[in-house]
């Protein structure tokens, strides 16, 4: 059995068995009301509103248990006596694991265990996500690491920090700023492109409601939310320790409370995007894409995708380029050209019509209804 035949069913649903639609769903506070000018706030708390009822909707128990494993994992390191302690700082390294005994030794262990149990779920759950989700966990560790950089000779940071201090912890955000801005567009552009591959429209009205309902704004905001709270809570944690025996407890309660919220945004980051695109989608860029196609001896202005009679199920040539256009012959006799719906056949003038008649059993029907589909909204 594939690792993907672990993840849960809910995942390989289609668009039509949504318990409810974006444009069913309602702000809570109509801002508009007040100034049009405000109603992007309303356009994103439906959105917000939608993947939060949706989650709650479909995540089963595993959902929920693997986000417990999360939080559970993230508290038992931060409640670590050794850190609450202040520790030895005259022994570091494996002396350092050493000296650890008794009860804070078995935490630290269980916590790791934790983590790792964690991260093979994420890595089970989603399998459309797992590369990019453990990518985030891991430069979420990155972002810990930075904010260690910035406490290390300015454990006041950023009150009268200088910028000498700052440039290692500075080069390592960019870092992460970086991957998680490419990670968002990957995303951003892997829904575009399925929007192109299977609910484009001659009517460009429906395409657009289309877009519409898949929207990523509110995702988008998820994403930010979660690099805000990661930076916090690694901040927090850092300044915490860094003043020996100080008692910074506010710095520690803003590392406990945004990095339990961090948990629940990180899941909800990686399990939106496999919803809405399915388990047969592969998430990257446009350019990963095309350049994938030419490793692949491909041509990527023409790749072409399975299409078949929607009656008789013979195949017919049509396909889509890599721009998500529909490609069909010159209806003209003897020409072998393959034409944009809706253009004029540069080699006889003859206009493309966006109909297509099976050359086996007659059928005339869309363009668009000859090509294949997967179970996705």
């Amino acid at each position: 059995m594939s690792e993907e035949d672990h993840a849960p069913s809910v995942e390989k649903e289609g668009h039509s068995v949504l318990p409810f639609r974006l444009q069913d769903v309602q702000p809570l506070y109509s801002f508009a009301e007040i100034h049009p000018v405000a109603k992007p706030l309303d356009t994103m708390q439906v959105e917000l509103r939608f993947q939060t009822k949706l989650a709650l909707h479909e995540w089963n128990k595993e959902y929920w248990a693997t986000l417990g494993i999360g939080v559970i994992a993230f508290l038992l390191g931060s409640f670590s006596p050794e850190i609450l302690g202040g520790g030895d700082a005259q022994i570091i390294g494996l002396d350092g694991l050493n000296s650890v005994s008794g009860w804070g030794y078995f935490q630290m262990l269980l916590s790791v265990i934790l983590w790792g149990w964690f991260a093979m779920q994420i890595w089970r759950l989603f399998p459309v996500m797992r590369i990019h989700a453990l990518s985030l966990l891991f430069f979420w560790n990155i972002t810990v690491f930075a904010q260690i950089l910035f406490h290390e000779t300015q454990m006041d940071f950023p009150i009268d920090s200088k910028l000498g201090g700052m440039m290692e912890g500075s080069l390592a955000m960019l870092i992460v700023m970086f991957f998680i801005y490419y990670f968002g567009r990957a995303v951003v552009e892997t829904r575009d492109y399925h929007i192109e591959e299977y609910h484009v429209h001659e009517d460009v009205r429906l395409t657009e409601r289309k877009m519409a309902e898949h929207s990523l704004r509110g995702w988008g905001f998820i994403l930010t939310m979660w690099f805000v709270l990661i930076t916090l809570s690694a901040w927090g944690g850092a300044h915490f320790i860094a003043e020996r025996g100080g008692e910074r407890m506010g710095s520690f309660t803003t590392h406990l409370l945004t990095g339990s919220l961090s948990i629940p945004l990180f899941m909800l980051l990686i399990w939106y995007p496999q919803r809405m695109l399915g388990t047969d989608a592969q998430v990257q860029t446009r350019a990963a894409i095309n350049a994938k196609i030419e490793l692949d001896g491909k041509n990527p202005t023409q790749e072409s995708f399975e299409s078949q009679c929607p009656e008789c199920e013979a195949p017919v040539n049509i396909s889509r380029n890599a721009d998500g256009d529909i490609m069909v012959p010159c209806p003209t006799e003897g020409c072998s050209t393959k034409n944009l719906i809706g253009t004029t056949c540069k080699l006889c003038s003859v206009m493309t019509p966006t109909r297509f008649e099976c050359p086996k059993c007659g059928m005339n029907a869309p363009a668009l209804d000859y090509l294949s589909d997967v179970e996705a909204w």
